[in-house]
């Protein structure tokens, strides 16, 4: 018994001797992927800070070099539909602050119940976010300018593969050349990792979107995605009631590595056009609007992997303002469309010509500001498909409660529609909403908590039917440092 005994403790001794040191290599395996990902995580937090300083430090000096005036420069006389730049929606008597340079940085935690934004039941994840603002504007007797640049960072608990530094910028500047003479540029930028209107501040903004703007409505699969809209005015301003407008603008859609679902096309657009604007009374404008949009996609599936799309519109514009707090647009005309490359190069369809046109209604009081807008017009597809007919409705609505606290809604409605073209009959029907509520709780500190949802279909020949129901809350709270002003 005593030797049987002797060779059972043996062979038990070094099994559990293999236990031990396979468990220590799990918990060394384990701490090191947690140590990495920790890391990671610092590093981008880091790079977003450096980044954050660096804007400025950099971007200030040069602006603060120009000549002070105590005079602002007059604001150009607005375009009432084309210009592709829509004014932030405000309460009655606000106005954002200038000549200066502002700051913030903040965390928030969200829940994302569809990481992947396909299907409509996704697989959902907690992230964290670290994120920061930097906000500059500049006013003289001939130059305006402001630029916002927000990246932000997010920490996945389990899809890190998504944990990316992230970018959203906007940049605005008119320049008075003569006095006669306004040179104007626009700009927005994004690069980022899926859709988070949560986390990048974004400012409800007033009256119908350019015609040449990127569909922002309709949400694409995530990935990583770059988009860019700019734009370059040049307006002549000939009398206090007359003025023409030369534009030319640009924009940019391209998508990552795609893992899911079907291949998005890439874009490019190329636009320029001609606005003749007139005031015929103290509140209201007559305009008109020639355009012509050049834009190429490649890389998708609903209508081959190269697509090249011709659009010529016309078309006629009032504005006016009916009261103190009440701004009516209307706008309508022709485009047509043609079809270039479809199959191969030198290959064209017959053009197709289709009605355009909308609208959009603003009241804007102390403690209320509203926008209900209405457009249809083509253009571009959302990466899913080339160009396309686009009908889009948006609601936003901005609220100041009770006890500092502010309610900021927003609603969206939209239809991309191909039946323009002759070789395909698809569309994708998409709605949108959120609400974002904040108060400032300590000083330089506003605590924020936020809803949004997505909710899209699609019929027709599409390789992979896009279908999406997607929804995110996020929490958090931003610190605002105290501004660095720039003079008067």
């Amino acid at each position: 018994m005593g030797p049987n005994a002797g060779v059972g403790h043996a062979h038990v001794a070094p099994f559990h001797s293999s236990l031990d040191m396979l468990k220590k290599n799990l918990d060394l395996e384990r701490g090191s992927e947690d140590g990495r990902s920790a890391a990671r995580f610092w590093t981008e937090a880091l790079r977003t800070l450096i980044s954050s300083l660096a804007f400025i430090t950099l971007f200030p000096a040069g602006l603060a070099a120009q000549a002070v005036s105590p005079t602002a420069m007059a604001t150009p006389q607005a375009t009432v539909y084309g210009s592709g730049v829509q004014s932030p929606l405000q309460f009655a008597g606000e106005s954002a602050p200038v000549n200066q340079v502002s700051f913030s940085m903040g965390t928030s935690v969200l829940y994302d119940d569809n990481v992947f934004a396909i299907g409509s039941h996704g697989v959902g994840d907690e992230e964290f976010s670290f994120d920061s603002n930097i906000g500059i504007s500049r006013q003289t007797e001939r130059l305006t300018a402001s630029f916002t640049y927000t990246p932000f960072f997010l920490f996945y608990r389990t899809f890190d593969q998504f944990d990316r530094l992230n970018h959203a910028g906007n940049l605005n500047l008119g320049y008075r050349l003569t006095s006669r003479v306004i040179l104007g540029l626009h700009d927005s930028a994004s690069y980022q990792t899926g859709n988070y209107a949560s986390l990048t501040e974004q400012q409800l903004l007033s009256g119908p979107s350019s015609p040449t703007a990127l569909n922002q409505v309709i949400i694409p699969y995530t990935t990583r995605t770059l988009s860019n809209m700019a734009g370059l005015d040049l307006t002549f301003a000939k009398s206090q009631r007359t003025s023409f407008t030369l534009s030319a603008d640009y924009n940019q859609s391209k998508f990552g590595q795609q893992t899911a679902g079907q291949r998005l096309y890439n874009g490019n657009g190329l636009s320029g056009g001609l606005t003749f604007q007139y005031r015929v009374t103290a509140h209201t404008s007559f305009g008109i609007l020639l355009l012509h949009q050049d834009s190429t996609y490649h890389g998708g599936q609903a209508f081959g992997n190269r697509l090249r799309t011709q659009v010529e519109g016309a078309g006629l514009s009032v504005g006016s303002r009916l009261s103190p707090t009440v701004g009516v647009t209307v706008f309508g005309g022709l485009e047509y469309l043609r079809l270039i490359g479809l199959v191969s190069p030198g290959v064209s369809l017959a053009g197709n010509s289709q009605p355009y046109g909308g609208g959009s209604i603003t009241k804007q009081v102390r403690k209320t500001a509203l926008d209900l807008s209405f457009q249809r017009s083509v253009s571009n597809g959302a990466g899913l498909y080339a160009s396309a007919i686009n009908t889009m409705a948006s609601l936003g609505v901005r609220r100041r409660l009770v006890g500092r606290w502010e309610a900021a809604l927003q609603a969206g409605a939209a239809r991309i529609d191909t039946s323009l073209f002759q070789l395909a009959n698809d569309k994708t029907d998409a709605l949108n909403g959120g609400i974002a509520i904040n108060r400032p709780v300590l000083r330089g500190s506003v605590f924020h908590i936020s809803y949004f949802t997505w909710h899209q279909t699609s019929s027709g020949n599409l390789p992979n039917p896009y279908n999406l129901g997607r929804n995110q809350v996020a929490a958090g709270i931003d610190y605002q440092f105290k501004a660095l002003p720039l003079g008067r």
